[in-house]
């Protein structure tokens, strides 16, 4: 087998799927990334600079579908709950 192509007998071949998902499990997903980094240290202006940032994939595509305005809500309560720490 040649060394680049995968085995699709392998057990460990990373393999990725998508799933439908609606917008509530996209609120769940931005929640989950807020407060990794709110308990990380992160203030709200630099949380919200990650949300706003294309690099950051999944935080950012959170952003496209929920919206400025509902990301500084969560951002603003993932940092008072998680911050400080």
């Amino acid at each position: 087998m040649p060394f680049n192509d995968p085995d699709p007998e392998d057990p460990s071949v990373l393999i990725g799927i998508g799933l439908p998902a609606g917008p509530e499990a996209v609120r769940e997903m931005a929640y989950a990334f807020a407060e990794e980094f709110a308990a990380h240290g992160f203030d709200e202006e630099r949380l919200l600079s990650l949300f706003r940032q294309p690099f950051y994939a999944g935080a950012h595509g959170a952003l496209k579908v929920l919206g400025e305005a509902q990301i500084q809500i969560i951002v603003r309560e993932s940092v008072a709950t998680w911050g400080g720490w």
